[in-house]
């Protein structure tokens, strides 16, 4: 009984089981599903049922997975519900009339569909080239199919424009600077891992110290110099200056401490975490100051992400590090 409806949930009550295009098809349901929920429903409810959707999604293809095998076989069509519900969340943040809701979510539905398809943005052909397909890979990427069709829609509306990339990046700045100051810090006061153990030899007390202060200073700057708005109060400035590099820095050891646990070598490739530990750490770490929208945390983790991948890419070119990621 419970094999049956963890398959049924799987493949749609086998609709993805019936058609050579389990993946399309799955999506257009979900299309119309996401769609009459936005559209009866507040933004609430919707967030809600995805996330009620995503705990059956994960329960369901383990359940598949222990019986057929760990594999994102073709027929499970869950994960592409999963995408397309993130997808059109850009709905809420605009006010359409009924055929403009309807083109734009036909248009987010075409998109999601070419990037699940050709998986052409990092890190989608990495995760689907993973030898063990478990639930959370055969989920993942479509999870960041769908965030990044979010974020194309943003871009399409205008919401996402020069100043907004402008705004972000300076935001962005003292947390950028603090993750890179361990491997540009060269001096050999401190030079001890924190615990190698547990975050691996490379994390060590000077890049963790270092990278607060100089990270802290540069928020510091970026007020002075009118980069970065702020209250007239020092104490405070640093308070925030701190609470980006101490995110930024945490992000990566917390990143660190689950490569260990998992059992990935200090250097290997951990995507997308390598990329976008450092912004996961701010953004919680001072988040009762900003309050961050969905939107804005789309855009930053995809602008830092980007950023961190194209800086350690040219850092290997150069040879100041051993890895791409």
């Amino acid at each position: 009984m419970t094999n049956s409806i963890a398959f049924n949930i799987c493949s749609l009550f086998r609709i993805c089981k019936k058609t050579k295009m389990p993946g399309t098809i799955a999506s257009f349901v979900a299309l119309i599903f996401s769609f009459l929920s936005y559209y009866f429903f507040n933004k609430t409810i919707y967030i809600v049922l995805f996330f009620f959707i995503l705990f059956l999604s994960f329960w369901a293809i383990k359940k598949v997975q222990e019986k057929n095998g760990v594999s994102d076989h073709q027929w499970i069509g869950i994960d592409e519900w999963i995408g397309m519900w993130i997808a059109n969340m850009f709905l809420f943040e605009f006010t359409f009339n009924l055929t403009q809701a309807i083109i734009f979510s036909i248009v987010a539905f075409i998109i999601f569909r070419i990037i699940d398809i050709f998986k052409f943005i990092p890190p989608l052909q990495t995760i689907n080239n993973e030898k063990n397909q478990n639930a959370f890979n055969v989920i993942f990427d479509d999870f960041i199919g769908g965030i990044y069709t979010y974020f194309f829609m943003l871009l399409i509306l205008g919401i996402y424009d020069l100043n907004y990339l402008y705004a972000s990046f300076i935001l962005l700045l003292p947390a950028m600077i603090a993750n890179m100051t361990p491997v540009l810090l060269k001096i050999n006061f401190l030079n001890k891992s924190i615990n190698e153990e547990v975050f691996g030899k490379n994390k060590t007390w000077r890049g963790f110290i270092g990278a607060i202060i100089v990270g802290t200073f540069s928020y510091f700057l970026l007020v002075k110099y009118n980069l970065i708005e702020s209250v007239d109060n020092l104490t405070f400035i640093l308070l925030i200056g701190f609470l980006f590099s101490f995110g930024a820095i945490g992000g990566d050891l917390i990143k660190s401490y689950f490569k260990r646990k998992i059992g990935i070598k200090a250097g290997e490739s951990f995507t997308p975490w390598d990329q976008i530990d450092y912004v996961l750490g701010i953004i919680l770490l001072t988040y009762f100051i900003y309050q961050y929208s969905f939107s804005q945390i789309i855009f930053l983790l995809i602008l830092g992400g980007s950023i961190s991948a194209l800086t350690h890419r040219l850092g290997f070119l150069i040879k100041m590090t051993k890895n791409k990621q």
